[in-house]
């Protein structure tokens, strides 16, 4: 009895905040049990993550290519976030427990809730490390930072919750009022940010107005600095001014016909991008202001931002630092970009230039499209496109020998291969390969090159030989204009088909051949043609039943023989005012309307609104 009155006296005498608020042991259980449990579940961690994918939250600039792909990636790393959130949590519990209990709060916090989260961010940086060694993934990949910061989160909710839940009854009931409010706060705080991010009008830019000497000129940058045709172990440099590239990204949006407003600025070695994006299906956009510098020196790009401004958010600057290398990171690592990279030696800003040195190079399969079309979207068939060059090789010796009728069987032929080769729900894909073959045989060999070189010597020779001279309406280069731009149609979109038959006609006309409202007819003809083969998998089998019985010129290829051809610039700004001039325009939509008065085009099925 006097032992224990000694004892009570004792507790008694002791300031409060002395006083020990942690029940006993505060674990139903050793605390060498807990380390245990806690090696264990850290085992459990590194063998978990080595099984999971490791570049399911990897940024790619694929996923920015428009608002459903970034959506459907901020999804999956908000998902793969929480994930690790979660399973850290135990680190950072487990961490607390494996502590002896201490008395006041400063005693608490200092000698039990500070060492336990160092343990935990400890642990949770010993299996990301082994993660990363496992791993492919560079250093500065999205999910790499998100794999060091998260867990981390994930232990300090852990650690904190097992402080918690060591004070008693009380404490533990108060905690998840606690965490609804720090989570609602910072929901609140992120809905703040993006609200400010967001503006409801576009930032002004202005962009360039670019004429047809303009878009010459462009094209005369690259006459003798074409990749495809430099000298192996040869070297071009190409500097390219700051007004140049204003004009390429004015020419480059007008052709897809884009709402987004992008210019740039350029001082010295540094750099600013200015960009406006519209937000898809509202009345909202992202307007961007970027400053820094950039280069790359033999395939590595390095980034470095000194100011990013998104809305009326200002990025601070030490986030910048760890933000450059994601970027250099996402860029070098796109699939898209790196083949480009592996031939480009150096790249820089300097004297308020772009100046970029690359060596030969051709492009891989898949890489003109990938540009164009969205990532999930199929790509193209090489080995379809390749049976239906052996298909046609193989059929030319029975094709008619008139260069005329020769082009009507061609075509046929391709076709009916095609609707032979159709899968279910395949009819689309069938017909792009078909596109593509007639694009290299009747339109130009350079088609096989833009997807990425598949053909052998021979088949090209034996290409050549099968469908040279071939006409359409008595003109040999008609069939060429037709289906190179139906084949860009494919490899890109019709756009970007549309504005490369444009360029050539300007070009003609600038001391060349001039300018051709007939050719320009060929190629709008091609591009519809291309339209309507590859709109949906009804129209394409209703082409493909309609080629089946027959191709008939005028039901593709309406009359040009009468449009203005031959035009010289001088001529051609004076009569119809150049590109944008109220002459062209009138005779362009003649042009449109004579298509779209092709029975083939008139009556094709229409994808439901």
């Amino acid at each position: 009895m006097a032992f224990e009155t000694t004892r009570l006296s004792k507790d008694r005498s002791r300031p409060a905040c002395m006083k020990s608020h942690e029940t006993g042991n505060s674990a139903p259980f050793p605390r060498w049990s807990v380390w245990l449990g806690l090696l264990a579940w850290v085992g459990f961690l590194v063998l978990w993550m080595s099984r999971t994918d490791r570049a399911s939250a990897e940024l790619s600039a694929a996923n920015l290519y428009n608002w459903r792909s970034l959506a459907a990636w901020t999804k999956l790393v908000l998902l793969h976030a929480g994930k690790n959130l979660l399973l850290f949590v135990p680190v950072g519990f487990l961490s607390v427990f494996s502590l002896p209990p201490r008395a006041a709060w400063l005693d608490r916090a200092l000698r039990r809730w500070i060492p336990a989260i160092a343990i935990s961010f400890l642990l949770a940086a010993i299996v990301r490390a082994l993660h990363v060694l496992s791993a492919s993934a560079a250093p500065f990949a999205a999910s790499a930072m998100l794999g060091v910061l998260v867990p981390w989160l994930g232990c300090l909710l852990g650690t904190w919750a097992g402080m918690a839940w060591a004070r008693g009854t009380l404490a533990r009931l108060l905690f998840l009022p606690k965490l609804a409010l720090l989570a609602a706060l910072l929901a609140g705080s992120a809905a703040v940010v993006v609200h400010l991010a967001i503006d409801t009008s576009p930032a002004s830019i202005e962009m360039p107005k670019v004429s047809s000497a303009d878009r010459r000129h462009l094209y005369d940058l690259f006459v003798g600095k074409n990749p495809l045709k430099i000298k192996q172990d040869s070297t071009v440099t190409l500097s390219i001014t700051e007004h140049e590239l204003n004009l390429l990204a004015a020419w480059a949006l007008s052709v897809e016909n884009s709402a987004r407003r992008a210019a740039v600025k350029l001082d010295g070695s540094q750099g600013e991008l200015l960009a406006s994006i519209p937000i898809r299906g509202r009345s909202q956009y992202l307007n961007v202001i970027a400053h820094g510098t950039f280069s790359v020196r033999e395939g590595n790009v390095a980034v470095q931002a000194d100011r990013l401004r998104i809305g009326r958010v200002e990025i601070p600057k030490i986030l910048l630092a760890v933000l450059s290398p994601m970027v250099a990171h996402t860029v070098a690592d796109d699939p898209r970009i790196q083949p480009v990279l592996a031939h480009v030696h150096s790249a820089q800003l300097r004297s308020g230039m772009l100046t970029v040195t690359y060596s030969h190079g051709t492009p891989t399969k898949g890489l003109i499209s990938g540009l164009f079309h969205e990532p999930d979207a199929a790509q193209i068939d090489i080995p379809a496109v390749h049976a239906q060059i052996f298909n046609l090789i193989a059929a030319a010796p029975k094709l008619p020998r008139s260069s005329e009728a020769r082009f009507a069987a061609t075509v046929r032929t391709a076709f009916g291969f095609a609707q032979d080769h159709s899968p279910q729900d395949r009819a689309v894909e069938a017909n792009q390969a078909a596109l593509l073959a007639l694009g290299i045989a009747l339109g130009h060999p350079h088609v096989e090159t833009l997807m990425g070189r598949f053909m052998d010597d021979s088949t090209r020779v034996a290409l050549g030989r099968a469908f040279g001279g071939t006409t359409l309406r008595k003109r040999d280069d008609w069939p060429k204009h037709f289906f190179v731009s139906a084949a860009l149609t494919v490899i890109a979109e019709r756009n970007v088909s549309d504005a490369s038959g444009l360029l050539k006609e300007e070009k003609d006309a600038a001391g060349g051949s001039g300018f051709s409202f007939g050719d320009l007819l060929a190629d709008r003809a091609g591009t519809t043609f291309a339209q309507v083969a590859t709109r949906d998998e009804a129209s394409a089998r209703a082409l493909q039943a309609r080629l089946a019985q027959g191709f008939k010129v005028d039901d593709f290829f309406p009359k040009a023989e009468d449009l203005p051809e031959g035009i010289q610039d001088a001529d051609f700004q004076a009569r119809y005012g150049g590109t944008g001039g109220e002459g062209y325009r009138r005779v362009t939509a003649e042009i449109e309307r004579r298509i779209a008065s092709c029975p083939a085009y008139a009556s094709a099925p229409r994808s439901p609104e």
